[in-house]
């Protein structure tokens, strides 16, 4: 558990005066995305992948393309797609909400109410709203999250003790 936290801390570190208000870092929400999914379990699957599905325009489904393609998580192969339409998003693991979708969140969130999607929304404070997980920019200009863990445990996805000692904010 110290390695996780060592990785998360050096995450922080070296990207985190990366990302900031005016100019988003894409990489490094690819990176701690693949990061909370590899720290997070979902209940068993006969799935073949790990799939997550970027909801919306953002340069971060190229850039998560890049990172999985050399990745796994819980053991799987991670495809990357990305949807314009929350009515056609196929079943994904995690749903990245990408901040031109965040007034779709409601529709995301009873899309897949009672299911184990993992929603991570690019806005902040997104969390409050039934996102799992919503990003936010720290005025250092470090960028952290924070967490929805009773949406993640209706949804019946657990989290490393480590994600939530990471966490800026929690409920």
């Amino acid at each position: 558990m110290k390695k996780v936290k060592f990785i998360f801390s050096v995450l922080f570190i070296a990207f985190g005066a990366s990302a900031n208000a005016q100019t988003t870092n894409h990489q490094v929400y690819a990176v701690f995305v693949m990061s909370i999914a590899k720290f997070s379990a979902w209940p068993a699957t006969d799935n073949k992948e790990f799939t997550i599905t970027v909801f919306g325009k953002s340069k971060v489904f190229d850039e998560l393309g890049r990172v999985a393609a050399t990745k796994q998580v819980q053991g799987k192969k991670v495809e990357v797609l990305q949807e314009e339409n929350a009515s056609r998003i196929q079943p994904s693991q995690i749903i990245y909400v990408a901040e031109n979708k965040s007034s779709q969140l409601n529709e995301i969130v009873q899309l897949f109410a009672g299911k184990p999607v993992m929603i991570i929304a690019e806005r902040e404070g997104l969390f409050r709203r039934g996102a799992g997980f919503s990003f936010v920019v720290l005025e250092n200009n470090t960028l952290r999250f924070d967490i929805n863990k009773k949406d993640l445990e209706a949804r019946q996805i657990k989290i490393s003790q480590n994600l939530t000692t990471l966490a800026n904010e929690i409920i």
